[in-house]
């Protein structure tokens, strides 16, 4: 159904665009190029409607019937109900959050050891990390209950 409508809709529009091509304009004499008003006007008096505006006519009422046909035909066929959009046919996916990633374990602080040119060492410095945690006091296990 939707293929014969849709043929006849293109059919319908070729017709269409040849009358409308074929017709004369309402100001076609030399007066209507210069702005000057001819007796064929817009509002002005009509001459017998020609075969080629009947023609426009029809073929333009039959080129809206068949564009709200072929629109209500492809409504139908797409199986959704109506007033559904894109957006509500769109799946949904939802992703999970990134994994949190454990701190990095502490380090020790750095040794440094300072040395001379003859490779002598003067002295060692220990430089604490931001990260690193104070020394605590050792704690000392409790003794077993007898």
């Amino acid at each position: 159904m939707i293929i014969l409508f849709t043929i006849v809709h293109v059919i319908v529009c070729l017709f269409l665009v040849i009358v409308v091509l074929l017709q004369s304009g309402k100001a076609a004499d030399l007066a209507g190029a210069f702005g000057g008003m001819g007796s064929q006007t817009a509002f002005g008096p009509r001459g017998a409607a020609t075969v080629l505006s009947k023609a426009t006519t029809i073929s333009a009422a039959l080129f809206m019937v068949t564009s709200l046909t072929l629109s209500v035909l492809y409504t139908r066929a797409g199986g959704g109900s109506t007033g559904t959009s894109v957006l509500e046919k769109a799946p949904i996916t939802q992703t999970a959050p990134a994994p949190k990633q454990a701190a990095p374990a502490p380090q020790a602080p750095i040794k440094v050891d300072l040395q001379t040119q003859d490779g002598k060492t003067v002295s060692t410095q220990e430089i604490p990390l931001p990260n690193a945690p104070k020394s605590a006091p050792a704690q000392t296990p409790a003794a077993p209950k007898k």
